[in-house]
């Protein structure tokens, strides 16, 4: 078995998972996670959708493109069947995603759609739909000293407000890997047919303890001529961080809309949260990193 840590859980797994920070176990695995072909339910079907089943068991099946399917038991397994000869990238990149967000998802923890950088020992959080620019903008805080502490998935507590590790790789498209000088090796593209890339060099600014959630950003899609936040209400707060719930319709199908409206409104209540407007001109990320230390330092 090999080990890995992912949003305060310790996975045990059958083949490497590269896309996960690997770690020495020290107590009994929280989740499994293995690969090969999924048994026949015997259970009957609660609900269905064409490519998502959830049974009277506990268990549930995702249909991913390319015949990749996902079994999801319980939030304590989670096994994986692909054919024989599928690029692996595609099969990391479909278990990063929606693979351990519905896990987490099952286990009753919402993951946020957000990237995490750690500033002065406390985290702060970046949200928003994808293409808004996360993943980009956490490296423009990279580049300014601080660390990742997660990527695309944020795993908060809403009652301690640490926000744990998570994902230690940025993926960014190349426009911005090469504003950075980050290396993009064929074998780190995320799909053949897609320029983006997975930065496996910036592991060393990734930052594998929980830290306290500070402030929280939402980016806004439309930009302005210069940096610019607004505090939310509690209640616009929710709101906003509700919509941002990784997976959000599937995870209501799941029965799970209750559950995330708390989580939401618990953690609007504990953090401070932005809307954040910016310049979609990549020459200013530098210009739009230091604004947002400037608001996480008044938030703290």
């Amino acid at each position: 078995m090999l080990y890995y840590q992912y949003g305060g859980l310790l996975f045990q797994s059958t083949a490497p998972l590269p896309l996960m920070p690997e770690t020495a176990p020290n107590r009994p695995a929280d989740v499994t996670i293995e690969f090969g072909p999924l048994p026949v339910s015997t259970a009957s079907c609660l609900r269905a959708k064409p490519h998502f089943q959830i049974y009277a068991d506990g268990t549930a099946i995702l249909r991913l493109p390319q015949d990749i399917r996902l079994l999801f038991d319980k939030g304590h397994t989670l096994r994986i069947e692909a054919p024989d000869g599928l690029d692996r990238r595609l099969v990391r990149g479909w278990l990063i995603g929606p693979g351990l967000g519905l896990l987490m998802h099952q286990r009753e923890t919402p993951p946020l759609h957000a990237c995490a950088v750690t500033l002065a020992g406390r985290a702060i959080a970046i949200a928003g739909d994808s293409g808004a620019g996360k993943s980009t903008t956490a490296r423009a805080l990279l580049h300014r000293g601080h660390h990742l502490l997660a990527e695309d998935q944020a795993l908060i507590d809403p009652v301690s407000k640490l926000l744990y590790p998570g994902a230690p790789d940025l993926r960014l498209w190349a426009e911005a890997a090469r504003l950075f000088g980050d290396p993009m090796a064929e074998e780190s593209r995320v799909g053949a047919e897609e320029d983006k890339f997975t930065i496996g060099s910036l592991r060393k600014r990734f930052d594998s303890e929980a830290r306290p959630l500070t402030a929280l950003f939402i980016l806004s899609p439309d930009p302005a001529d210069r940096p610019a936040v607004e505090r939310l209400g509690m209640a616009a707060a929710a709101a906003a961080l509700h919509r941002h719930v990784y997976r959000l319709r599937l995870a209501t199908f799941m029965g799970l809309g209750p559950g995330m409206f708390r989580w939401a409104t618990d953690l609007a209540a504990k953090v401070p949260v932005y809307t954040l407007r910016r310049p979609h001109d990549l020459s200013r990320l530098d210009e739009l990193a230091a604004f947002i230390e400037q608001v996480a330092e008044q938030a703290a």
